[in-house]
């Protein structure tokens, strides 16, 4: 399934606020692992070239 950044963010969104207001121990479960997958996603996809600027040569 195919899920543009516009819909992922607000499934994340939607999520966390249903996580806010939900009282059943389950559900939040459910929710939190769910988050937790965004997050992994979110972390690999902004993986890529780091530049590290170090100014202590001059």
């Amino acid at each position: 399934m195919n899920i543009s950044k516009d819909e992922a963010a607000i499934l994340e969104q939607a999520l966390q606020f249903a996580l806010a207001n939900s009282t059943d121990y389950q559900e939040i479960g459910m929710y939190e692992q769910v988050l937790s997958k965004f997050h992994k996603k979110n972390q690999t996809q902004m993986d890529g070239f780091r530049y590290d600027y170090d100014d202590s040569s001059i």
